[in-house]
């Protein structure tokens, strides 16, 4: 008697059915996604050789758990009750690593996918992709009366609003899969029409929600995009060494060069201009732990405000007059809302040596664009482009939902092009 599908793509399909659920309610559920497809999958995973990148990138996750244990508020990796609903790990580098190792497990078993056994479970995953598409323009056209709507259970003013825009980041890793499979679908310029259709509405939904981290996402998708369309034997290679090298010098461009720029006295917004300073700040925790770093989440422990900085303060009043409200907002708003410069404060410069040549590697291991089948080809390239964004603007390095709705992204990627007949690598 054979128990379960003959194949992992419906499993992928029904994780991914679930997407517009889990991104409205907030986006953590994708954690819990990614756990229960890994562990479906056990049965197809097939490990038969073990790549260079998969042991620096395994040398990380480890510097990682490693540093969890000199962090200033070091957390036990159980606590609370299971029985009265309390239960959790609170250790940051294990629910970071148990994250990677499920998103792993989901790649190689998608990686033993058949081609003829994936063509429902694609057109399930579209279907859901284009769900997750019509809520983000629905919620963006109506996003007053959502709010009054769901008052009753959540916080109109600060805790909705969040929601619905990690439901557009949520949706934003997924929009390059959905363009490059409805440009690709037939020869008429009906498709391309649609597929730019879906890329206006979805950057008017992101102007309309105030969702400016995805909206950089959606220029830079296209931007990688077309990196691979001009460089058709180099485009990954060129895309993965500029990530290693924008993650090795995040200080020298952040903490420093943008200090510059604002020194300048150039008019700048209000979000851009503080967090200017937040990332001064953060330049300068990382001299004070170059090598070892302060430990994952300890940017949670520096709680200096504008008021603790007399110069910075003044700038801040002399640019936007409300100087007392500046002087109790706090400098770094919980964590550095750049992942490469909170990597390089909070696990030191082994731990961004160790993530570079793991993303450096990986270009070179990756078939040359050319050698993908086009959905494939174009949506990784996008998806690298909205990653970037939304490492550099939004949430911390150690968001755990967050690199689960990568892993999955990126197995469906992975599954469209085993329907193709062809890998990436």
């Amino acid at each position: 008697m054979t128990i379960g599908p003959k194949s992992f793509a419906p499993v992928l399909a029904g994780a991914l059915a679930l997407w517009p659920l889990m991104a409205y309610a907030g986006a953590q559920g994708f954690t819990v996604l990614v756990a229960i497809a890994a562990l479906l999958g056990l049965v197809y995973i097939r490990v038969q050789k073990i790549e260079t990148y998969a042991i620096a990138g395994s040398a990380f996750v480890l510097w990682v758990v490693a540093a969890s244990f000199w962090a200033p508020e070091a957390k036990d990796l159980l606590t609370g009750n299971p029985f009265e609903g309390s239960f959790s790990m609170d250790m940051p580098g294990i629910r970071f690593a148990l994250t990677i190792l499920a998103g792993i497990g989901v790649l190689v078993a998608t990686g033993t996918v058949m081609p003829a056994s994936s063509r429902t479970s694609l057109n399930v995953i579209v279907g859901a992709i284009a769900v997750q598409f019509v809520g983000v323009v629905v919620t963006a056209l109506f996003m007053p009366q959502i709010l009054a709507l769901l008052a009753p259970i959540s916080d109109p003013i600060t805790e909705m609003p969040q929601n619905l825009m990690r439901n557009v980041n949520a949706f934003a890793l997924l929009l390059p899969f959905l363009m490059a499979w409805v440009w690709h679908r037939g020869e008429t310029i009906h498709w391309q029409i649609a597929a730019i259709g879906i890329c206006i509405f979805s950057f008017a939904a992101t102007i309309l929600t105030g969702t400016q981290t995805s909206m950089v996402g959606i220029v830079l998708m296209l931007g990688c995009m077309g990196v691979v369309k001009v460089l058709p034997k180099n485009g990954f290679r060129v895309l993965f060494t500029t990530l290693s090298i924008y993650i090795l010098t995040t200080p020298i461009l952040l903490s420093w060069g943008l200090a510059q720029i604002r020194a300048l006295g150039l008019p700048l917004p209000r979000s851009f201009f503080s967090r200017t300073y937040s990332w001064e700040l953060v330049g300068s925790k990382i001299g004070d732990a170059p090598l070892l770093g302060h430990g994952p989440e300890a940017s949670q422990t520096w709680t200096d405000t504008f008021g603790d900085h007399p110069e910075w303060l003044a700038d801040a009043a002399s640019r936007y007059v409300d100087a007392d409200a500046w002087a109790a907002y706090q400098v770094v708003p919980i964590h550095p809302h750049n992942m490469p410069l909170q990597t390089w404060a909070e696990t030191g410069f082994i731990g961004v040596l160790l993530v570079s040549i793991f993303i450096f590697l990986v270009g070179r291991e990756l078939k040359p664009p050319a050698d993908w089948p086009p959905i494939s080809k174009y949506a990784a390239a996008g998806l690298i482009g909205m990653c970037f964004a939304i490492c550099s603007f939004a949430y911390s390095m150690w968001n755990e939902a967050f690199w689960a709705s990568v892993m999955l992204t990126s197995a469906v990627i992975l599954l469209q092009a085993r329907h193709d007949g062809r890998s990436a690598a």
